[in-house]
């Protein structure tokens, strides 16, 4: 099977490797962000004071020499209790939304490719309005196999499933129970894009370059997962001459294509 990512230039061409792009810089708002449940609040919440009370208790002992430890473990009770009367589950799930989105954003990338090279919509948006590129890439190829020592799920091909449902996370005292479902899920509006994805972890990167005030991770592909590429209908004549030229002397076992519009049928490759 060949996997297709559109390109708005072929820079991509110029050092073989793609930019793995963390959740917050892709154009979905939804993307990599679930629902996040306590799956027992109450519990959540005298779990909290569990862990922490012994060295409360120790600190209150030191910073009140002059209090009995009866009244200071009275007092850590009375604090325990209003604790627990006080506890605000909603503003616990935000504190644990926000602290998930910057560890994904800081930590995970994704790479976002298609079945489909011939999407109209898709070359619009993602294909510099037709004057762009796609790449095609053989989805058995050791590019889309997980390293060594990379994190669960990381490095390996899968698709998309769409659906309106947000995946949840439910969340236990010191404990995350995040299903795979975060990374490979999208709305319904975006079916039609017949996205494939792989996640990277962005520490693992080939290569970082700053861009804008941001940091681009880089991953390189090995020449032979490359096995098409297709010129967009709007590169000029001699600018796609130029880019044949170039690519078959470099990458002999390419097959390149052209896009055509074609009145009648859309979208064909000659």
């Amino acid at each position: 099977m060949l996997v297709y990512k559109y390109m708005p230039s072929a820079r991509f061409f110029e050092n073989l490797k793609f930019r793995f792009t963390p959740a917050e810089d892709l154009n979905d708002p939804r993307e990599l962000t679930p629902e996040i449940r306590l799956r027992d609040p109450q519990s959540y919440a005298s779990d909290i004071i569990q862990r922490n009370i012994h060295s409360a208790y120790l600190q209150n002992l030191i910073s009140h020499p002059e209090l009995s430890p009866d009244i200071v473990w009275k007092r850590l009770l009375l604090a325990t209790h209003n604790h627990m009367q006080n506890f605000d589950a909603e503003k616990k799930v935000l504190e644990i939304y926000e602290m998930f989105m910057r560890v994904t954003n800081r930590n995970i990338g994704i790479l976002s490719l298609t079945t489909d090279p011939l999407n109209e919509l898709m070359w619009a948006h993602y294909g510099s309005s037709h004057s762009g590129y796609v790449v095609g890439l053989d989805a058995e190829s050791s590019f889309f196999r997980p390293k060594s020592g990379e994190p669960k799920l990381c490095g390996e091909l899968m698709n998309v499933a769409y659906t309106d449902t947000t995946p949840v996370v439910y969340v236990d005292p010191g404990k995350l129970d995040i299903p795979k479902d975060i990374f490979f899920t999208k709305t319904t509006k975006w079916a039609y894009e017949n996205e494939w994805r792989m996640i990277k972890h962005l520490e693992n990167s080939d290569e970082v370059v700053e861009s804008g005030g941001k940091m681009i991770h880089l991953f390189e592909v090995s020449e032979e997962a490359i096995k098409e590429v297709i010129i967009g209908a709007k590169v000029d004549k001699k600018s796609a001459d130029k880019f044949e030229s170039e690519i078959r002397q470099r990458l002999p076992h390419v097959e390149i294509k052209r896009l055509k519009f074609h009145p009648k049928f859309g979208l064909t490759v000659a």
